[in-house]
């Protein structure tokens, strides 16, 4: 039974040339490779990537800031007229309410002077006892009542806007906190600003260092692009490798055992040496 071992090694050396039609091609984009890329780096735009503020902005901005600034009259009323309600102010007399009570009195004063009045004097003449003590009793009686009404009417109209204004208090010290924090829109409104002015420094702070930055970068990336154009390409070159060599003993006896019979055939003729005709001439 044969066996095969290393024998040795051998070096293998492959060459690859690119195609004889493909040279010329490859031999002019190298030299435009060095200087389409090599030699003209890429180029940054050369304006402003920035887009400015357009003078709409730029008004609306500055009206803003204005009116941040300033405040607004009508707030600093409202806050105010909130504060005095809230402190008490309006608890005190109320001007116009002695118009309301004897707008509201007039009427009964009206009544009993056109209907009561003359209606006991109606009745006690009816009765034969105008002027007697009845009659002045009678009429004693409805002023006092009138007196009554009068004075129950005033005071329920005193009470009731005391009432209200008590009521307009206890609102006004609840809309205190909303229209003290209503102080703070103008103050957002003023950072709002502050904010979109520093985000527009900001945008041409950042395209000013990615020009600067470009230009550092710029000769880097088109070495790069060039080598990468030039040694990444499978344009040709050559490859070497070891193999190793193999012997079988039992292929090599036998291969030399052919020769040496292949060598009597040469000289004995085709039947060998061990032949009649070989050995004695057929």
């Amino acid at each position: 039974m044969s066996s095969s071992k290393q024998s040795g090694t051998k070096v293998v050396t492959q060459n690859r040339e690119p195609w004889s039609e493909q040279k010329p091609y490859l031999t002019e984009g190298f030299q435009r490779a060095q200087s389409d890329m090599l030699n003209k780096p890429m180029q940054y735009y050369p304006n402003s990537m920035v887009v400015p503020f357009s003078g709409q902005t730029e008004q609306g901005l500055g009206q803003t800031e204005a009116r941040a600034l300033a405040g607004s009259p009508v707030l600093r009323n409202a806050q105010q007229n909130i504060a005095d309600t809230a402190g008490g102010a309006y608890l005190g007399p109320n001007p116009y309410l002695q118009g309301a009570i004897d707008a509201a009195s007039e009427g009964v004063t009206r009544n009993y002077q056109k209907a009561v009045s003359p209606g006991i004097d109606s009745l006690a003449s009816a009765s034969g006892r105008y002027g007697s003590g009845m009659q002045k009793s009678m009429h004693d009686d409805a002023q006092l009542n009138l007196a009554n009404q009068l004075r129950d009417m005033s005071a329920g109209m005193t009470a009731q806007n005391y009432a209200q204004e008590r009521a307009n208090q206890m609102g006004a010290s609840q809309m205190a906190p909303g229209l003290a924090q209503a102080d703070y829109q103008d103050i957002q409104a003023l950072l709002d600003v502050g904010k979109a002015r520093e985000g527009q420094a900001g945008s041409e702070l950042q395209d000013d260092a990615a020009r600067y930055y470009h230009a550092q970068q710029a000769p880097r990336d088109a070495l790069s692009d060039y080598m990468s154009m030039v040694a990444g390409g499978q344009f040709g070159g050559s490859t070497t490798s070891t193999e190793p060599i193999y012997s079988n003993t039992g292929m090599n006896l036998l291969g030399g055992g052919l020769g040496l019979a292949s060598a009597a055939g040469s000289l004995f003729g085709a039947r060998g040496p061990w032949s009649a005709g070989g050995m004695f001439g057929g």
